[in-house]
C-alpha cells in the first residue's frame, strides 16, 4: 500500500501537535527547610487505568536539602531501583533488577519525582515553585488540586498532605492514568 506524501506529512504534523499538547514538566519546589535530614517509610501502591493488577513497592524516602531519594523495595526487601531527584533533574538508578526491566513497569522518573514532591510537601512551597508558571495549586476541605493553564492533571486527598503526614495519601493523576497510594509505614523498633 502506498502513502501519499501530503498524507504523511499532515500525520507527522499531528502526531507532533499532540505531543505538544502534554504539560511540561512542573517547577520542582523548594524542600522544606529540615532540621536534619529524613527518612520516610513508606508503602507505594501504583494502580495504572490499563492495568487491573495494582503494584505494591516500599518506599524509603530521603530528604536531604535540595534532593529527594527514594529507595524503592519489593514487599520482601529485594531493592529494584532508586529515584534520584537533585539539581542534574529526575532519574532511576539501578537496583538489583537492570533498569530497563524497571522503567517498563514504573512511570518515568520525571513523573514519580513530581508526584512524590506534590503529595509530600507542604501546599505553601508547591505554590512558591508554581508563582509565574501556567502550573496552579488549589486546596478545597478535602483534597489540593494541580493544574496545569486549566486542565486538572492530579487531585491529591487529603488537602494537608505532607512528608509528615501520618495518614493514607491518594493521588489521582488524571495526565499520566495513574493513581498512587502512600501509606506510611511504621517504624522499626
Amino acid at each position: 500500500m502506498r502513502y501519499s506524501r501530503p498524507l504523511v506529512i499532515a500525520a507527522l504534523l499531528a502526531l507532533l501537535a499532540g505531543c505538544s499538547l502534554a504539560p511540561p514538566l512542573p517547577p520542582a519546589p523548594s524542600q522544606p527547610a529540615l532540621a536534619e535530614p529524613a527518612t520516610l517509610k513508606r508503602q507505594l501502591t501504583f494502580e495504572r487505568d490499563d492495568d487491573p493488577e495494582p503494584q505494591t513497592l516500599i518506599a524509603l524516602i530521603r530528604l536531604d536539602g535540595s534532593e529527594l531519594r527514594a529507595a524503592l523495595l519489593t514487599p520482601y526487601g529485594q531493592r529494584l531501583v532508586t529515584l534520584v531527584q537533585d539539581a542534574d533533574g529526575s532519574r532511576y538508578v539501578a537496583g538489583d533488577v537492570p533498569l530497563a526491566e524497571i522503567e517498563q513497569r514504573l512511570p518515568p522518573a520525571d513523573w514519580l519525582a513530581a508526584r512524590l514532591q506534590w503529595c509530600l510537601w507542604p501546599a505553601a512551597a508547591l505554590r512558591e515553585a508554581f508563582a509565574g508558571t501556567p502550573w496552579r495549586l488549589t486546596l478545597s476541605e478535602r483534597s489540593r488540586e494541580i493544574r496545569y493553564r486549566d486542565q486538572l492533571i492530579a487531585r491529591i486527598s487529603p488537602a494537608d498532605s505532607h512528608a509528615g503526614t501520618r495518614q493514607p495519601v491518594l493521588l489521582d493523576d488524571r495526565q499520566g492514568h495513574y493513581r498512587l497510594r502512600i501509606i506510611p509505614l511504621k517504624d522499626s523498633p
